[in-house]
């Protein structure tokens, strides 16, 4: 992942703003807004308008500004996240697969607490290798359930109702 030098920290800090950036640019495209637009909704101010995304690449941008532009352009987090970490292409955020795996991601948060709360003694986390064997089993299940529903939308038989 990143080292843990200063020079390798910062490093790896640009490419993320470069993939937010890249995030923010496709976002406002497919939502056919500009800067301009964005400056007079009062969501970024003038000053920031000149060149706005060198301002998101150099990270020289406030929390508050930064988080602005991603509620109005009512970016999700979790689907951001996963694009930074996992695909690395902005155009992933529109991704069926990326939607999926937030949605995914945010009810295993969701349902985890309380079954956890129904166990006894102290919660642990599970190894790496556990979890891939999760991911592949929810992957297949996810996989199957898209095969099906292609089935019945192709004038597939009544296999789902039997399932």
């Amino acid at each position: 992942m990143c080292e843990g030098t200063e020079d390798g920290v910062a490093s790896r800090a640009h490419s993320v703003n470069q993939l937010y950036a890249a995030l923010i640019r496709e976002q406002m495209r497919l939502q056919n807004t500009s800067l301009r637009k964005l400056t007079d909704e009062g969501v970024i101010k003038e000053s920031r308008r000149k060149k706005f995304f060198d301002k998101v690449e150099d990270g020289n941008l406030t929390i508050d500004e930064f988080q602005r532009v991603l509620l109005h352009l009512k970016i999700d987090p979790i689907r951001a996240g996963l694009v930074l970490l996992c695909y690395e292409s902005a155009s992933s955020y529109e991704d069926p697969c990326c939607e999926t795996t937030a949605l995914v991601a945010v009810a295993l948060a969701a349902r985890l607490p309380s079954e956890l709360a129904a166990c006894e003694g102290q919660f642990e986390t599970i190894r790496q290798s556990l979890c891939d064997t999760i991911a592949r089993k929810t992957s297949s299940a996810i996989a199957k359930h898209h095969m099906s529903l292609e089935s019945r939308h192709n004038g597939g038989g009544f296999e789902h109702a039997y399932a």
